[in-house]
Order: structure tokens, then sequence, then C-alpha cells
């Protein structure tokens, strides 16, 4: 896995299947369904940073990088001896699949690593703690045995938990942070401008908010096809263009 050395196309290595598939847990039907289409296709060159950040295709296809990264689709660490490994899977776009694996010492993943450890977003499941650290979550029933909205402060992530598949879809929280200002008609910039302060404040904000702003969030992103604004007591309240508008991109 050096950086610049590549060539391509080229099979996934033993060491890359085993990471990606470390946050791909084959018991849950989504992420069953993600090793699937994994194993059918190619590593097709470089991503958008290069350094371990790669492309998944068809053979012979070259990257289509005109675009901004997709959402991503799973998430976790791995630990080695001396060092950990941040893995991240985008979600499928024209039989495309971004993955990312970020060392936090080096640059560069040795072949034989020995895997210490590892944990995942992907394996949390309704009424669990948070991923390793164990520590509270605050969960949200969108609709009983159907979603959840989950909330780890420790972590600083959001996600949508999906019963039927068993996937943790992650929330940006920059563009829910957004969402959230623009339905309390926020205008402060020093509050509306800063969502690193959403989740030392996430007891403030009501379920009732909170599902509204991410109704919202789905409404503009499309993230997911159902229209979650039926499983609200009360209807979505429109709300008017506010500064926070001005950054509404599906990021990090």
């Amino acid at each position: 896995m050096n950086p610049g050395t590549e060539h391509f196309p080229r099979e996934l290595t033993s060491q890359e299947k085993l990471l990606l598939f470390s946050v791909l847990p084959e018991e849950k039907p989504g992420y069953r369904a993600y090793r699937e289409k994994i194993d059918k296709l190619a590593v097709t060159g470089y991503g958008r940073s290069k350094n371990n950040n790669f492309i998944l295709g068809n053979k012979n296809t070259i990257p289509d990088l005109s675009f901004s990264s997709s959402p991503v689709f799973a998430a976790g660490i791995a630990a080695i001896p001396g060092d950990e490994i941040d893995i991240l899977i985008h979600e499928e776009v024209d039989d495309e699949i971004e993955f990312d694996l970020s060392l936090k010492n080096s640059d560069v993943i040795q072949v034989d690593f020995e895997l210490i450890d590892k944990w995942s977003y992907s394996n949390w499941n309704p009424g669990d703690k948070s991923p390793n650290d164990q520590k509270e979550v605050r969960e949200i029933i969108i609709s009983p045995d159907k979603y959840i909205l989950v909330f780890a402060p420790t972590h600083k992530k959001i996600w949508m938990h999906v019963f039927e598949n068993g996937v943790n879809n992650l929330i940006p929280l920059t563009n829910f942070y957004n969402e959230l200002m623009g339905f309390k008609r926020i205008k402060d910039p020093g509050e509306a401008l800063n969502p690193r302060s959403f989740f030392q404040k996430l007891d403030e904000f009501s379920d009732y908010e909170l599902m509204n702003a991410f109704v919202l969030y789905n409404k503009y992103m499309k993230r997911f096809k159902t229209d979650f604004s039926k499983y609200l007591k009360n209807p979505v309240i429109k709300r008017k263009k506010s500064i926070t508008d001005l950054f509404r991109k599906d990021k990090d």
C-alpha cells in the first residue's frame, strides 16, 4: 500500500478487504449486500486525496472524480501495533465505491500488519451504548421497529438506524445543524454558524426539534426515499431561508 506506486486496475489486497469488511458486519443485511458489491469490484484508481484513498469500480473503468465524495456509508477504527487505521467506506454512486484507510501516525500501511482490535458504528444496535467507549447515547424513535435517530455526544456523531437492513446511516453534523438552526429561526451567526457547539447543548433541544431538523435535512439532501414527515405528530414547520443555507452541502 505505497502511495504513488500503484498500477490499476487491481484486486483488493487481503489486508484491505479485512479492514473494509471489519466495518461491514455480515449478520446485517444492508452491510452484507455491500460486501457482495465490493467482492465484484476492482480497485480502479486513486480517490480524491490519494494516500490510501481509492475507488472501487468495474474493471477497465476510470474513476469519475468530477464530483465531491458521496456520504459515508460505514466507518470504524482498526488498532494495529503502535497505530490506528481510520476506515471509511462511502455510499455507492454509479457502480463506484470510494474508500479511505488512514493511519494516524504514518502514511504507509504495512503488508503484514497485526490487527489487535477493531470497532465500528455499523455494529451498533438499538439499546446499545456508543461504540468503543460505551458512553450514553440519545435515541429518538422516529417510528417503532422502523427508524431510530441516534446522537452520540462523545463521538460527536449522528446516525439513523434502519431496522429493515440494520444499517446505521451516518448524518453529517454540519448539514443537520444548519437545518436545526433554520427550523428554530436562530439568526445569530455566533450560534447559527457554530455546529461544534451542538453536542454541548444537545439536552437543550427537544425530540420534536431534532426530528424536524432531520426531516428538513433529508428533504434537501435526499439521503432516504422515505417521507419522514409522516412520522411527526405535528406537520413540519416550513422555514424561511437563513444564513445557514449558504453552507448547505452534505459534508461532515
